[in-house]
């Protein structure tokens, strides 16, 4: 989940065999908004609004990563923008699948071969290099 080259998961090839790549957000993660940008929480809040409206506008078949960790959003003083963002994206349920990485990647083994790029849908979730 640290490639950063497209919007949908894909298949890599390795030499260990298939590997399901996530999306993986650089900008609207809060280790990098809040601590290295210093981003407030209302800013990074807006950040993810945003990200999720614009996506949301271009293709329903997009991922819309979202990097949080307990230790910089987690925080008391923090929660009400995070809270704010969250219901913003929980209001467009019926039109969004709101899932875990490795969630998408159980879904992605499961479509025809050929529908995500990559490796022909040979992986494997499941095993040991399965996306937590």
């Amino acid at each position: 989940m640290d490639w950063t080259m497209d919007d949908q998961p894909i298949w890599m090839q390795t030499r260990s065999g298939p590997l399901l790549s996530m999306p993986y957000p650089i900008e609207v993660n809060d280790t990098r908004g809040v601590i290295w940008y210093h981003y407030s929480s209302g800013e990074l809040a807006d950040l993810i609004v945003d990200q999720f409206d614009e996506m949301l506008a271009q293709s329903d078949r997009l991922v819309c990563p979202i990097s949080l960790h307990p230790f910089v959003m987690g925080r008391p003083y923090r929660l009400r923008q995070l809270r704010r963002a969250l219901e913003h994206i929980a209001r467009e349920r019926d039109r969004v699948w709101i899932a875990r990485p490795r969630d998408i990647c159980a879904h992605v083994e499961g479509l025809p071969t050929g529908t995500v790029p990559g490796t022909e849908n040979e992986g494997h979730c499941s095993r040991s290099r399965r996306a937590q």
